[in-house]
Parts: C-alpha cells; sequence; structure tokens
C-alpha cells in the first residue's frame, strides 16, 4: 500500500458520500495503491452504517474502524493510523473544509529532508475568534517545542511511515497530535492549502471541548506553570505578612478603624483567591496523574470492515480493545 487517507468521523451520515465522491478521483491519480480508513468515532447516527453502505461500491481498498464510544477526534485519528497501511499516511477532517484536491500538494512536499508535511490554512474561512485562539496556541506550541509552525491546529498532513510509528508508541491519555509531532523533532515543512468555510453543522469543538484542550496543552509540554505558582505563592505569603505587620502598627499607633478593617478583608479575599488559583492548578496536574495512572485503553474498536478495493473481498475483525 503506497498511500493511506485516515479521516476521523462524528455525525457525518450525510457527508460521506459526497466526501467519498472527491476523494475517488484524487486517489485514482495517486502513485500506486491508495487506501482509505474512515473512523466512525462513536457517532450516535448511521454514520457507520452509512460508510460500510459506501464501501461496497468505492473501487479502492476502504477500511471502516467503528470505535465503541466516541472518544474524540486525536483518539479516532490514533484509531485509523493503527490499521493504515500505507507507507505514506495522510490525514485529514471530513467537513471538507480541506479539499481534498490538495492532498497531492502535500505528498508532493515529503522528502527524505522533511519527512511530515502539514497543510497551512492561509485563507482560513473560519470565525475570528477561532482563527485568534489557533493563532494563540500555535505561537504557545511554537515556544514550547521549538517547532516554529504558523498552523498547529491544521490536521490535514501527510506522515512518512516511519513517523507513523513513533506516534503509535505514545501511550499517554492526553494526545494533541500537531504538538506530539513537534515533539519528536522532526522537521515538518508547511504547505499552503485552500480552506473552505465550515458546514452548517458547525464545528464539532464546543467551548468545553476547547477548553479541556487548552488545558491539556498548559499542563501537558510544560511545568513552568508549577514554578508561576511557587513564585506566587510566595508573593502572596510575603504580602500576607507585610500587610499583617501593617495592621499590627496601625492598631497600636492609630487606633482601630474602619479603614483598617476593610482593607483587611480586602487582604484575606486576595489571598484566598490566590489559594485558590494555586489548589485549582495543582488539581489539573493531580488529574492527569490519576488519568495516566489508571492506564486505560485510549480507545476502544468496536469493529474493523475491509474492502479490499476492486477484488471487492469484505471481511469484519471483532476487536475489544486498541492501544
Amino acid at each position: 500500500m503506497a498511500v493511506s487517507i485516515v479521516i476521523p468521523c462524528y455525525r457525518d451520515e450525510d457527508n460521506l458520500a459526497p466526501l467519498l465522491e472527491r476523494l475517488e478521483p484524487v486517489m485514482d491519480e495517486l502513485p500506486g495503491e491508495a487506501e482509505l480508513v474512515l473512523v466512525d468515532d462513536g457517532s450516535p447516527d448511521r454514520t457507520g452504517a452509512r460508510a460500510a453502505e459506501l464501501a461496497r461500491t468505492f473501487p479502492h481498498a476502504l477500511t471502516v474502524v467503528r470505535l465503541a464510544r466516541n472518544f474524540g477526534q486525536h483518539p479516532a485519528v490514533f484509531a485509523g493510523l493503527g490499521h493504515a497501511r500505507g507507507n505514506v499516511v495522510v490525514t485529514m477532517d471530513s467537513d471538507m473544509q480541506y479539499a481534498p484536491e490538495d492532498i497531492p500538494l502535500l505528498l508532493d512536499a515529503l522528502s527524505a529532508e522533511y519527512p511530515v508535511s502539514s497543510g497551512s490554512r492561509a485563507n482560513r474561512r473560519d470565525p475570528w475568534s477561532r482563527r485568534i485562539i489557533t493563532r494563540a496556541l500555535s505561537s504557545w506550541l511554537a515556544r514550547r517545542t521549538g517547532t516554529q509552525l504558523r498552523d498547529f491546529g491544521s490536521m490535514f498532513r501527510a506522515y512518512d511511515r516511519r513517523v507513523v510509528e513513533q506516534m503509535l508508541l505514545f501511550t499517554e491519555r492526553h494526545r494533541y497530535v500537531p504538538a506530539l509531532v513537534a515533539w519528536l523533532g522532526v522537521p515538518i515543512k508547511e504547505v499552503p492549502i485552500r480552506h473552505a468555510a465550515r458546514n452548517e453543522g458547525g464545528s464539532r469543538y464546543r467551548l468545553g471541548a476547547l477548553l479541556d484542550m487548552f488545558l491539556d496543552l498548559i499542563t501537558g509540554y510544560a511545568v513552568f506553570p508549577l514554578r508561576i505558582l511557587t513564585g506566587l505563592g510566595l508573593a502572596a505569603s510575603f504580602l500576607g505578612f507585610v500587610g499583617s505587620t501593617a495592621f499590627l502598627v496601625y492598631r497600636v499607633a492609630v487606633g482601630s478603624g474602619g479603614a483598617g478593617t476593610v482593607s483587611a478583608f480586602a487582604l484575606v479575599f486576595f489571598l484566598l483567591g490566590t489559594v485558590l488559583l494555586i489548589v485549582a492548578m495543582l488539581g489539573e496536574y493531580v488529574g492527569r496523574i490519576y488519568t495516566e495512572a489508571k492506564a486505560r485503553p485510549y480507545y476502544l474498536v468496536a469493529d474493523v470492515t475491509r474492502n479490499r478495493g476492486s477484488a471487492a473481498a469484505w471481511r469484519s475483525d471483532r476487536e475489544s480493545r486498541a492501544p
């Protein structure tokens, strides 16, 4: 297998037919044999069943991986990487914001010097709020990983098989694919790509999911927040000592007064807020340790259906778990 295209799907029952229609001519022109890997991330609709139906008439090799429940985009991507057989693996989203016709651009950018190519959304069609979030995360990850990319949020990428094998060695529960690849230290070549407006279904990342991802990136790739909290705690302790001394001198020299009481309460509330902030951040790190210590599977596979392409040979594999 020369090229594998991995696409995680969620609530894509109506998107699959036009997606495969656009992918078919692209795969016809790819060098060597190509396969498509669709991962149904526990969709509540008929995404998995619809993928299996379309695969029966799809002329290229197609694997449909159904996860036992909704695990999230990045576990679904890793499930697809685990079932992909190509020497080169392309990952992309299912909403067709990325143009399948740009896949050859990513493949042409791969070389011995650049084993990973990443699509950069030069004219991004997302709302301004999402563009600001992506720009902030890209700047943050560039500093923490030492990889200077303009668009860390892009999942439209091509990987050499060696990089995929390295990615599959990770066992942590919180994996953000672009950050993991940057952590590997492999050179990444960015390629300008087209970007379409999101369909009427809107973003699958709601505020809670974005917040979870942000906290994962903060606590998963740096310990400096703990150092900031240490400094903040020391500063708060010093401020509390100075304030207590000042209030004591005020009581002895001036006597009781309303202003002193109000200031004392203000200082107490400030120190209490500082302590709660420290406890909350420590809780995030402790929560990560708790999640990692349970060592649960990153995803669970319900079943796998393979269409071997022109031979139209099918088989279904029942799997209880995957790493």
